[in-house]
């Protein structure tokens, strides 16, 4: 995939990632549970549920971000036989 193109998925997953995360923290701190309606213990907080959503969010960014940072290969050719002959000729 273009190095480009990751780069430009990584910056826009980052910032997805900041304002979810922000979101997140929110709901944990004003305990927002609106019309919670299990009283199951492993039940968790929305504020929890969407801070889990930024970490893999972060995740993604992070190997997007990786991915972007790879170099492609390069192809080594061999000389052309021309631009040899032009060298020789002009010593």
């Amino acid at each position: 995939m273009n190095p480009i193109a990751l780069r430009r998925i990584a910056i826009a997953g980052l910032i997805l990632t900041l304002l979810v995360a922000i979101d997140g923290i929110y709901m944990v701190v004003t305990n927002y549970n609106p019309d919670d309606t299990s009283g199951h213990m492993s039940h968790l907080s929305d504020g929890a549920t969407v801070l889990i959503a930024a970490a893999l969010l972060l995740i993604i960014t992070i190997v997007a971000f990786v991915l972007s940072q790879r170099t492609q290969p390069v192809r080594v050719s061999a000389p052309q036989p021309a631009a040899i002959t032009k060298a020789e000729g002009q010593e």
